[in-house]
């Protein structure tokens, strides 16, 4: 009687694990890649300081970190629109980074042909007053 070499062992037990693991791998990615429905803000921080953006709740209340946004640049965040206030609207609070300034936004309406602009102004010394929140025509 023959013994089976050992790289015939390691090739089998590789092919084995090889069909238990495929199929469990793809149906995670086939799940995952669903994706949560959202809206779409497009954030241009045209200031120095990074700023970070939260999403508001109905009551004022802070809800979800959105994103940092870094001085001088745009950036397109994907808000869920479990983070939306009932009747689509959407309010959020921007804070600069290592400043003691914060602005709450306007609620703007968005859903379906519809994005959230947000223009982040801010001052010499990081006071963001003058920062708006507005609705705008999806760009097809």
């Amino acid at each position: 009687m023959t013994l089976p070499r050992p790289t015939s062992r390691r090739a089998a037990l590789l092919f084995l694990l090889g069909t238990l693991v495929g199929p469990v791998s793809c149906f995670s990615k086939g799940a995952s890649g669903t994706g949560q429905p959202s809206v779409i803000m497009i954030a241009s921080n045209r200031g120095f300081y990074d700023v970070n953006i939260y999403t508001v709740r109905a009551g004022q209340t802070m809800g979800r970190r959105l994103a940092t946004v870094t001085g001088n640049s745009t950036q397109t965040v994907k808000v869920p629109i479990t983070e939306l206030q009932p009747g689509n609207m959407l309010s959020v609070q921007v804070r600069s980074v290592g400043g003691r300034y914060t602005w709450i936004s306007p609620s703007v309406q968005v859903g379906s042909g519809t994005v959230a602009r947000l223009d982040i102004m801010q001052s010499a010394n990081g006071a963001l007053g003058q920062s708006q929140m507005y609705a705008q025509v999806a760009p097809q």
